[in-house]
């Protein structure tokens, strides 16, 4: 090989890798010219996608409260005759607290604790309503009774021997004096012997 043939090797080596530099820097410019911020899509608040929202699922709690004589449960609903001939169900004080007391006239301790039922009632008047229902013999000696004592505060329940009775069994009275508090959404709050119930019990309610 001669020394003519070696140089235009070179050079034609060197006119290749001109070529190929000035093919990288186009490539490099075409790629750059495509990414300016000119034609750089911004991504903004409103164009973002957003995860899905869905609304809170609302828990629903049932709301059916069962019919018994235990503390938190629904006050069986009755009907009695009232003393003054009226007819009185329990429901008719509903938002109102009852309390509910099964007594006689012939109950040693239904007279001993009447008398602080009755002052309960007369002073919690405007909240506190006192039904009471006579388990007498006849409804003259329930009404003698409460007369002879001023106890009018007391609605007092009867309207004949089997119907006290009735409602009695309906609320497991085996002995007397016994006595319930409803609540004003007719719910059982106490259940006991009255001497046991104090004012701090109603006003818990109020």
């Amino acid at each position: 090989m001669n020394a003519s043939t070696s140089r235009l090797q070179k050079a034609m080596s060197y006119s290749l890798l001109a070529i190929g530099i000035l093919g990288m820097g186009f490539l490099i410019y075409r790629v750059v010219e495509q990414l300016s911020p000119s034609t750089l899509a911004v991504a903004t608040p409103d164009s973002i996608t957003q995860p899905s929202q869905t609304a809170p699922v609302a828990v629903t709690q049932d709301a059916e409260i069962s019919i018994g004589i235990r503390i938190g449960q629904r006050a069986p609903d009755f009907r009695l005759a009232s003393l003054d001939h009226e007819d009185v169900s329990l429901s008719d004080f509903r938002g109102k607290i009852v309390i509910l007391d099964f007594w006689a006239s012939w109950c040693g301790p239904c007279k001993s604790t009447m008398p602080g039922l009755e002052d309960l009632a007369r002073t919690l008047a405007s909240d506190v309503v006192l039904l009471g229902v006579s388990l007498d013999r006849s409804e003259a000696n329930a009404a003698d009774y409460l007369d002879a004592n001023n106890f009018h505060a007391m609605i007092g329940l009867y309207g004949s021997y089997a119907d006290a009775y009735r409602v009695s069994g309906t609320y497991g009275v085996t002995g007397i004096p016994k006595t319930f508090i409803i609540d004003r959404d007719g719910i059982i709050r106490y259940v006991g012997h009255p001497a046991s119930l104090s004012r701090q019990t109603l006003e818990r309610l109020l």
